[in-house]
């Protein structure tokens, strides 16, 4: 199968009346407890999250799907991760919610070329990116015995949840993922994010 090249996108792009098609890092959620200022978020709670990540995918299908005759066929929730950028002698800064400081090769650039791009996916939006500073202290010391990451294994979590709720809760017949098994590990990478694929009906079929 060829490997058609990753092509980043806004979110904006995908709900354009002349579509794009592509990935996009830009429409992220934030999965930290957010405070009233000036008090500082507090880490992710998994619960928490869980719920921001279902309202933001609700919300990402209401906002593609407002161009009339556009209709969502089938999505997969999936996860990858990004590795950090160099700069000068050590590493760039980190943040979860700015995807221009993360190194996104190998990761959701690659996952759009080589797996959804080739099988006619529209698009992959990247839902939220976790690392391990943004965990709770007592989850991050803890040993961890599922052979990733404390920030993958999270995600995981994550994931199988959105599954889980799309699956038995919502019982939505346009989830598109055909296993529970958590798949590859990244072999630690510095963040794991989750993320949200999609394919439109085709117009022209009745």
């Amino acid at each position: 199968m060829a490997v058609v090249r990753g092509n980043q996108v806004t979110f904006d792009a995908f709900c354009a009346q002349k579509r794009k098609k592509g990935y996009c890092v830009n429409y992220l959620t934030d999965l930290r407890v957010i405070e009233p200022a000036p008090i500082p978020p507090k880490p992710v709670d998994f619960d928490h999250a869980k719920e921001k990540l279902i309202d933001h995918i609700y919300a990402i299908i209401e906002s593609i799907e407002k161009t009339p005759s556009r209709k969502i066929d089938e999505f997969i929730i999936g996860k990858t991760f990004f590795r950090q950028r160099k700069r000068g002698g050590g590493f760039q800064e980190v943040d979860t919610m700015e995807a221009r400081t993360w190194k996104l090769e190998d990761g959701p650039s690659s996952r759009w070329s080589k797996t959804y791009a080739p099988n006619g996916f529209d698009g992959l939006v990247v839902l939220a990116a976790v690392t391990r500073n943004i965990l709770p202290e007592s989850y991050r010391e803890r040993e961890n015995r599922f052979g990733c990451n404390q920030q993958e294994a999270f995600v995981i979590g994550l994931e199988q949840a959105l599954i889980h709720h799309f699956m038995f809760m919502a019982c939505d017949a346009r989830l598109g993922n055909s296993s529970l098994e958590p798949g590859k590990y990244s072999n630690g990478a510095y963040g794991a994010l989750i993320y949200f694929a999609y394919k439109l009906e085709d117009p022209n079929e009745e």
